[in-house]
């Protein structure tokens, strides 16, 4: 009885399953016929949203290929009209005009020359000039919006150099002005180059709400990458300069108001991590600066150009200030310090050296002449035994090699101390008061040469043939082994 029962439930259950299945594909079925039914009228309604489509999209790109038809040298009467009234920016098209619709509607052009104060600044080799899609039915409708100079050459002097500055104020719209993959050249007055700067991308915008100027400049200099970015507001009077460098971990934080005749202001350096305080005064024709732990302070006259400075080191590391990718080699040969217009005395005390116990109280008197780096009257004490005196001792770069030439001098306080530091034997030790030689070191082979050896103003042939066979040997004599050798047999030499 209860199978009977299981059974009759069961044979329900399939029959229920079997009437949904038979009714999925009846569906399916009456699709199928509807859709032949109206296949005619659907190829029709398909046709028409084709030829709907077709028109709108040949309408549209109609519209934005007007300015194709342009004549090309109103247009670029009207762009270069329109950028110097915008950006207050001067430029020159050589070469043909080119429209293109993507990625958005712009001209190009090769070999577009910039201009300054009538002279000719820059050439860049690709430039893009967007343009508004307000109303392209009129050439006068025509606006310029964001622009593209790519792959430039700048040639920049004294009097040229405030380009920049004149484009980041003058701009007043949301419309950017962008310079890519760039090359700097700074000349003298004899167009001879200073120096060259990479600029790998330099940005100029305007904030409408701040009412900010902005100049974002990513570069390099002397082998080393900055970024800079200036923000000024001219309504208030105040600017903002950021510079940075990760590789030598610099970090330079300004903010100052310009609105009275004189600029004070503070800035925050961060340099190596460690963080240093500047006050500066500019006025007219100076400007005057002094840290906060007062080490430091200087003054540079602008006209003419001449820099005094007094820098104040507990100690200093002269193998990583000597090294190859050290900002002190770089600035060498760059030669830019060699500038026959830089003038400048630079005042260098050291307590002493991180990598020497008996190198201290280093005097150093820099000065910079008619493009001639000079080291005199300067002093380096060792062991407090004996005074080490430079005089007219002269900075050289030439053959990529950097050299220094010139006399030094050696005022024996205490030649006792220094007899027994070196062990030098008793028969061996005169009576010296002081010894004088001139030498050219070798900075980048790390060799040295000696000559014209005196012994308190005296000649002495036996020592200067020792110096001789010493040169021609080309020993390290920075190497301590070395040296302390080289200690003894000068003094193995010497007669008395």
């Amino acid at each position: 009885m209860f199978n009977n029962l299981l059974k009759k439930r069961f044979n329900k259950i399939l029959l229920s399953i079997n009437e949904l299945i038979e009714s999925f594909f009846n569906t399916i079925e009456n699709l199928l016929n509807l859709k032949k039914r109206n296949k005619s009228n659907l190829k029709k309604v398909d046709k028409k949203i084709t030829i709907g489509v077709s028109l709108i999209v040949i309408i549209v790109s109609s519209y934005f290929l007007i300015p194709t038809f342009f004549d090309k040298n109103k247009v670029k009467s009207l762009l270069e009209a329109q950028l110097k009234q915008k950006y207050n920016l001067e430029v020159k098209f050589k070469d043909n005009l080119k429209y293109d619709l993507f990625p958005t509607p712009h001209f190009s052009t090769k070999n577009l020359i910039i201009s300054y104060n009538e002279k000719n600044l820059a050439v860049s080799k690709n430039v893009k000039i967007n343009v508004s899609v307000n109303n392209f039915f009129s050439l006068k409708n025509l606006k310029t919006k964001k622009i593209f100079f790519k792959k430039n050459e700048f040639n920049i002097n004294s009097e040229t150099i405030s380009f920049f500055q004149q484009i980041l104020n003058s701009n007043k719209n949301k419309n950017e002005i962008i310079f890519e993959d760039s090359n700097l050249f700074y000349k003298n007055k004899l167009n001879e180059i200073i120096f060259l700067s990479k600029i790998n991308k330099l940005k100029f915008s305007y904030n409408d709400e701040s009412l900010d100027h902005v100049m974002v400049l990513n570069y390099e200099i002397f082998n080393l990458p900055f970024l800079l970015n200036i923000t000024n507001n001219q309504l208030n009077k105040k600017a903002r300069i950021k510079l940075k460098s990760k590789k030598i971990r610099l970090n330079l934080e300004n903010e100052f108001n310009y609105q009275k005749e004189k600029i004070a202001g503070d800035i925050k350096l961060l340099v190596m991590n460690k963080e240093k305080k500047f006050n500066y005064l500019i006025k007219e024709d100076t400007l005057e600066f002094e840290s906060d732990n007062k080490k430091f302070d200087g003054k540079i006259y602008f006209k003419p150009f001449y820099l005094q400075s007094n820098l104040n080191f507990n100690q200093l590391n002269f193998e990583r200030l000597f090294s190859d990718k050290s900002i002190l080699i770089n600035l060498i040969n760059s030669e830019l310090l060699f500038n026959p217009n830089l003038n400048a005395n630079i005042n260098v005390y050291l307590e002493k050296f991180s990598n020497s116990n008996y190198l201290n109280d280093l005097k150093l008197k820099i000065f910079l002449e008619e493009g001639n780096i000079i080291i005199k009257d300067s002093y380096i004490d060792w062991n407090k035994s004996i005074g080490i005196n430079l005089d007219n001792v002269q900075l050289i770069n030439e053959n990529n090699e950097i050299k220094f030439v010139g006399q030094i001098k050696f005022i024996f306080n205490n030649i006792g101390k220094f007899y027994s530091y070196y062990q030098i034997t008793r028969s061996d030790r005169k009576r010296i008061n002081q010894v004088s030689l001139d030498f050219v070191f070798n900075l980048n082979q790390k060799k040295i040469n000696l000559d014209n050896l005196m012994i308190d103003n005296k000649l002495d042939k036996n020592v200067n043939n020792f110096l001789n066979k010493f040169n021609t040997q080309n020993e390290n004599i920075f190497n301590k082994v070395t040296f302390r050798n080289f200690v003894k047999n000068f003094f193995i030499n010497y007669e008395g």
